[in-house]
Order: C-alpha cells, then structure tokens, then sequence
C-alpha cells in the first residue's frame, strides 16, 4: 500500500440538509458538480480535509464500522478515484 496522502482541494463546503450529506462548490474554479455522500464517505471527505493515506482512513472507518481492512480498503480506494477523476482531491 503507498503512503501518498490525499487531500481534498480547497473550495467546498460539506452540509448536511435534509438528512443528506453534501460536499458543494464554493469557487468559480470549482467547476464540479455537488457531490452527494453518504455516511461513511461523509466521516472520509472530512479526514480527507486534512489529507490523509488510504491506510490511516482505512484504520478510521475499520475503528467506526464492523468491516474488514480488505473491504474498507477497496471502498475507500474507489471512492478516492472518483473524487481524483472529479477533480475534487490531490
């Protein structure tokens, strides 16, 4: 496992409005659209606030839920490369 730290790009807000978790632009060079999420992603987008590796947000969410490291993992790594193809981490 690498040891790069992902980190979230500067300029969204994370609300939570009606029960639903969103992460929404703020900047003009902000040009995604909102990301919903759900809980868990919701605990990750925060850590992701401070950057963080795949393992330490693994150990966070293996610490929060009863889900093995291999299943966290490969969650966790899915959900990063959408926000890497979004644009929304580094």
């Amino acid at each position: 496992m690498d040891n790069k730290k992902y980190c979230l790009k500067p300029g969204y807000v994370l609300r939570e409005i009606a029960g639903e978790h969103l992460a929404i632009p703020v900047t003009a060079e902000n040009s995604s659209d909102i990301v919903v999420l759900n809980p868990v992603s919701a605990i990750l987008w925060t850590e992701l606030e401070g950057g963080r590796t795949i393992k330490e947000l693994t150990d966070k969410i293996c610490g929060s839920f009863d889900i093995t490291p291999d299943e966290a993992q490969a969650d966790i790594t899915e959900f990063i490369d959408s926000l890497v193809e979004k644009g929304v981490v580094e």
